[in-house]
This record gives C-alpha cells, sequence and structure tokens, in this order.
C-alpha cells in the first residue's frame, strides 16, 4: 500500500521510478485562487490549471484501489479561520494515458477499484467546492488530501 500526501495549495516532489514499478506521484495541487466572501466557488476536475491531479502506475490487467481521505474545512494560514470545503460526488475523473482510453467521473468520498485494461498507468484529477462565509477573513487558506492506493 502507497500513500501519497497532497497538500493544497503547495507542491509535491517525487523522486522518477524504476521502469515497470508501482507508483503514485503527486502532480498538481488543487488551487481555488481567490475566491469572494459569500460566493460560492467550485473547481471542476476536468479544469486544467486549478484541479488537483496525481499519476498512478501499475501493472496492466491488474487492478488499482483509490481511495482519498478529504478535509471538510481549510484552515487559514497563520491562524484566525476555517474556510469550508466539499467534494461533491462528481468531483473525481480517472482517465488511463491510452488513446482509447475514457475519463471516468467518481465520487472521492468512496473507494474506487480500476481495473487497468488500456493502459498500466493513468491519471487521477480532483475538484471541489469552497463556502466562504460573508465575513470570511482573508487570506491564504490550506488543508491535506490524502490518497490511499492499493495495488493488487
Amino acid at each position: 500500500m502507497r500513500r501519497c500526501a497532497f497538500l493544497l495549495l503547495s507542491a509535491l516532489l517525487a523522486a522518477t521510478p524504476l521502469a515497470g514499478q508501482s507508483t503514485v506521484t503527486g502532480i498538481r495541487d488543487l488551487a481555488f485562487g481567490i475566491v469572494i466572501r459569500g460566493v460560492q466557488t467550485t473547481v471542476a476536475p476536468a479544469d486544467p490549471v486549478k484541479s488537483g491531479r496525481f499519476y498512478v502506475r501499475h501493472r496492466l490487467n491488474r487492478q488499482v484501489r483509490i481511495q482519498f481521505t478529504l478535509p471538510t474545512q481549510l484552515a487559514r494560514v497563520g491562524g484566525g479561520g476555517n474556510l469550508p470545503i466539499t467534494f461533491p460526488n462528481n468531483s473525481g475523473i480517472a482517465q488511463g494515458t491510452a488513446g482509447n482510453s475514457v475519463p471516468l467521473t467518481f465520487n472521492p468520498n468512496v473507494a474506487q477499484t480500476f481495473n487497468l485494461v488500456t493502459s498500466a498507468d493513468f491519471f487521477v484529477n480532483l475538484g471541489g467546492r469552497v463556502s466562504p462565509a460573508a465575513n470570511q477573513a482573508t487570506g491564504n487558506y490550506r488543508g491535506t488530501v490524502t490518497l490511499t492506493v492499493t495495488f493488487f
């Protein structure tokens, strides 16, 4: 079992894996950018810039189970408040790298098992929604998303 911690609004670096090795790599953080007080903001999992992104590699014709541990609030950097965050049922997308791979939308709140049929590797994108209060404190907010991957 591998775990890949993913910090919202901060970068992760990963070593290059050996050929054929099962790996999980954090590629991009989920980033909402500037959010307006009292206005709900959503990042779609297909957003090419703001969605969180992971790369998973295993062996062809095997299964991979992914499970997220998702925050319910983001903490204000420096203290002084929290920002509610949710991950609606369609906030996850998985897609293999083969030309005939079709994107699969899924609920990131529930563990998913994928059969690697067309490619040995795939990307997992994560979107989400923040709901700032009308009196939300300005500043940067951060939270941790953990992706647990089980290789079969």
